[in-house]
């Protein structure tokens, strides 16, 4: 009988990959973490995870795999050659009497012995997950049982199997042992452990489900039988499959690579991350102000919490992620973001202080990022490649690739092992939605219980957050790191807010939120004055109509004509390319900080994309309503000159406005409560208004809004209701004829302190808030037990929201088009799906939410259907292209993705 291949020539250049010399590889890819994360775990762990791993491909035995699978043509067969996953195969070759024994030596407690019987086989059934399992693992196919039978039928063919796969792994001990770094206990008699599994083989003939065997992790289905487990155990398991997993992954990356990496790669020398991260501070400190590192708030406030889990509250740009990397301290580390334009800039940071070779990027698109920035195909795609195999000391990402395996859907154990000895960092919390929030703090409880440590650091945390994890961690396991307390911050007044009430027109069907023409000649009149103008709207139709409006006025009044080609609009509805084009000029633009000598008026009008994505300078914003929290984060963008590094002496008060707020009388926001909560709005206006006449923000933390609200709820059940009796109250009634009202504004100056404090009183909202109860509820779901087995439906969860990829069908005709540029990449010799999209792709694609196009979307709009004889001359088309949609609506340059009769979300539910 031939010998058992793990890979085949194609997957690895040409040449075949034998069972010893891919479990050699897995084992060693083990004792490598093992060796660089340098944790304690329980003794028999480790064993236990060696024994999962020598056993966990001896499924690939069976001559249906080697011949069909393979393509191990010299492999001897026996018919029907079934094609059962080698994972749940590798449990039919397992001599349970000989492991039960090797457990008895391994475990302290002889009760446990079949418990983790029963982990081992679980880790090893499922370390590769496929969707079809549910049904293999239910019922056994017929198959199955006629393979089954067979065997029986011929003991000769069967003892063949159980003696080689002895041959292999006397190979496979024999590889390790002339591995230097390898220190294992060879003596182990692994062999023993190989026989026919009678029993198992016999009860899956007589109708017991697969599952009886080994108990599928990722289904509630099976939740009632794992709630015998206690805390450790379940632990256990998770570092059992979950190492596993690591190991094999990784093994299976680098037996495909001619370049040799590390599972786990060195970080460099903490007392040179520190020097790195000192002397980027230093260049952002006035000289006179620089010094050594005992000057700067991030070293002197680490030593309190740089073994701890850590909140921290900070004013934006204050110096944030330099303190990150710091509380880092040389460990692994992931460091997360809601959005990729945010992300792609830390990670450039981050490379600075840590090194190209220590520094990965992970978002869906980080791949064409890596490849755009500078480095070269084979380069970037290695970089990307080893991000996702977990290896980089430090990884920047966004919050979807980690927190949605806190639903547990397949392969979590491998994420939740590598998190048992890192550390995570959370920046901007307050962007994640009640839903999601809730995963979150789930996550970061599962990881604390792992032995993980977790930084979350934000300018604004609502307290329902803090609260949570307070209870599911423990006040005395984490650190509140508060820089708001300090007193300097009451003194520091940038932001002269101005709420303005917008008389707006009610259909019937929904109000319109045209802003009116005054106010944009406001906008107008203050980019003449030489003045950086940021407009910031909560949805995209409202900030193309603003820009297209603008742009009409400028090209129509002969006044405005020095801010001709002096206005964008920046939003997510734009190709690939042309956002890249637009990032890159309006960080020259609006560069921060604005230089003394830049007198040139200029507008920007975007969406909450410019919150955290751009890092620029504006004097003057206008926007819509959002939340306080939200608010902070924009007004963060006006004049971030002068930022806390920045003598505070120095920092002057403005003299008028130069935020203002804009509210629509009817809907509040053109988002209306699908983009921001309702209460939450009227709070925020609430809480500004009661500020209002006092420039020194003496607000008592006492102010109870929590009975406010309540009072308004009780009192008005109709929402609508709610909203007009509340903004009569702030704002005044507008007379019927005019629409106006005497008093239709107000205007508050605010400190950073105070934007912390009121923060922090707008989430102090009554139990049964419905906001508090959708992230309630979801924690408790989680604690419940859910399990998703699916990742793609763990992370839909976790957005709530998801976005289809769609390309504008002008680009199927026009010059340059689709078509076009497709046979142009093939023509160049490409192969590379990373290349395609960012050769192809990125000059089309456009990322919108479902909701908007809905209607667009069927079977004849996929573009693979669009695109005529090219997918038969390439058929990996059909692949890359999958789920893109044509639609025929306007694409422009300066204008983005245009949909007409777009649906709000309210159509879509």
């Amino acid at each position: 009988m031939a010998e058992i291949w793990a890979k085949s020539k194609q997957y690895t250049s040409n040449r075949k990959l034998t069972l010893a010399e891919h479990t050699r590889d897995v084992f060693s890819a083990f004792h490598e973490i093992l060796r660089r994360i340098n944790q304690t775990y329980n003794n028999h762990l480790k064993s236990i995870i060696e024994i999962a791993i020598v056993c966990h491909d001896w499924g690939k035995v069976l001559p249906g795999f080697q011949i069909r699978t393979l393509g191990n043509k010299d492999y001897q067969s026996i018919q029907p050659m079934v094609s059962f996953p080698h994972s749940l195969a590798s449990l039919l070759w397992i001599n349970e009497d000989k492991l039960r024994d090797k457990l008895k030596t391994i475990l302290q407690n002889p009760s446990d012995v079949d418990i983790y019987l029963g982990l081992i086989y679980s880790a090893i059934a499922y370390h590769h997950w496929r969707e079809n399992f549910f049904n293999w693992v239910t019922e056994t196919p017929d198959e199955l049982l006629e393979f089954l039978q067979a065997l029986d039928d011929n003991n000769i063919y069967k003892n063949q199997l159980v003696s080689n796969l002895k041959e292999e792994i006397s190979r496979f001990k024999q590889e390790i042992s002339l591995m230097k770094d390898i220190h294992a206990d060879l003596s182990d008699d692994y062999e023993q452990l190989v026989s026919y599994h009678t029993n198992f083989a016999n009860g899956l003939k007589n109708g017991v489900p697969f599952a009886e065997y080994a108990l599928p992790p990722y289904l509630l289905y099976f939740f009632p039988r794992r709630v015998s487990f206690d805390q450790q155990k379940l632990k256990d398991w998770i570092l059992i499959a979950g190492f596993l997993q690591r190991a094999d992954h990784f093994a299976s990356f680098q037996e495909s690579e001619v370049a040799q990496y590390k599972p786990e790669i060195d970080p460099p020398e903490l007392d040179k991350v520190k020097s790195a991260i000192q002397t980027k501070i230093k260049n952002n400190v006035p000289i006179e102000a620089s010094g050594s590192q005992n000057s700067f708030w991030q070293f002197q406030k680490l030593h309190k919490c740089k073994d701890k889990n850590t909140i921290l509250v900070a004013p934006t740009g204050y110096g944030k992620t330099e303190f990150a990397f710091l509380w880092s301290n040389g460990y692994k580390f992931f460091y997360t973001l809601p959005l990729r334009a945010a992300v792609n800039q830390i990670f450039l940071r981050a490379r600075d202080i840590f090194g190209v070779d220590a520094t990965g990027l992970l978002h869906s698109d980080a791949d064409v990022f890596l490849l755009g920035d500078g480095g070269e195909e084979q380069t970037s795609m290695k970089v990307y490649d080893v991000a996702r195999q977990l290896a980089f000391p430090a990884i920047i990402s966004t919050g979807d690739q980690f927190f949605p395996y806190a639903l547990r859907p397949p392969g979590y154990e491998k994420i939740y092992a590598t998190f048992s000895y890192s550390r995570l960092v959370i920046d901007e919390v307050q962007a994640y939605d009640p839903t999601a929030a809730a995963i979150i703090v789930k996550f970061l409880e599962d990881m604390f219980q792992m032995g993980g440590r977790f930084l979350l650091m934000t300018a604004t945390l609502p307290k329902f957050v803090q609260d949570e994890i307070e209870k599911v961690v423990g006040k005395d396991n984490f650190k509140n790191l508060n820089i708001y307390e300090e007193e300097r911050f009451k003194e520091i007044k940038k932001h002269y807010i101005k709420l303005e009430i917008i008389r707006n027109n009610k259909n019937e069907k929904k109000p319109d939120f045209i802003i009116p023409d005054e106010k944009l000649d406001e906008v107008l009149s203050k980019a003449s004055e030489g003045k950086r103008v940021l407009i910031t709207a909560n949805t995209v139709q409202a900030a193309q109509n603003i820009f297209e409006r603008l742009r009409k006025k400028i090209e129509d009044n002969p006044n405005y004509s020095q801010l001709r080609g002096r206005v964008w609009l920046f939003h997510s509805r734009f190709t690939l390319k042309d956002r890249e084009k637009k990032e890159e000029l309006l960080r020259i633009e609006f560069k921060n900080p604005k230089p003394d000598n830049e007198h040139v008026g200029k507008i920007l009008v975007a969406t909450q994309v410019v919150e955290a994505s751009l890092d620029i300078d504006a004097d003057v914003l206008f926007t819509e309503l959002a939340p306080l929290d939200a608010l902070v984060q924009r007004m963060g963008r006006v004049w971030r000159r002068y930022g806390p590094m920045v003598d505070f002496d120095k920092i002057p008060k403005p003299e008028e406005p130069n935020v203002y707020v804009w509210v629509f009388e009817h809907g509040l926001q053109s988002g209306q409560h699908y983009v921001y909560d309702r209460d939450l709005l009227l709070l925020t206006i609430k809480i500004l208004y009661d500020i209002r006449s006092n420039n020194t923000n003496n607000m008592s933390k006492n102010e109870n809004y929590k009975d406010w609200l309540r009072e308004k709820i009780n009192k008005k059940n109709n929402k609508q209701e709610r909203v007009s009796e509340i903004l009569k109250e702030l704002f005044g009634e507008a007379d019927k004829q005019s629409k106006k009202a005497i008093d239709s504004s107000f205007a508050c100056l605010l400190s950073e302190y105070h934007k912390f404090v009121c923060v922090e009183k707008l989430y102090d909202l009554p139990d049964e808030h419905h906001y508090l109860e959708q992230f309630h509820k979801t924690k408790d779901i989680l604690d419940a037990g859910y399990m998703s087995d699916r990742k793609q439906e763990a992370q839909k969860m976790f957005r709530q929201i998801y976005d289809v990829s769609v390309i504008p069908a002008k680009f199927l005709n026009s010059d340059n088009s689709l078509s076009e540029k497709i046979i142009s990449f093939f023509e160049s010799g490409s192969k590379s799906f990373t290349n395609f999209k960012a050769d192809v792709l990125s000059h089309f694609l456009v990322h919108v939410p479902y909701y908007s196009v809905k209607d667009y979307l069927n079977l004849d709009n996929l573009v693979i259907y669009n695109i005529g004889d090219l997918i038969v001359d390439h058929p990996e088309l059909s692949s890359w292209l999958k789920d893109i949609y044509v639609i025929n609506q306007q694409y422009d340059v300066e204008i983005g993705f245009i949909i007409t009769n777009e649906r709000t979300f309210s159509e879509y539910l």
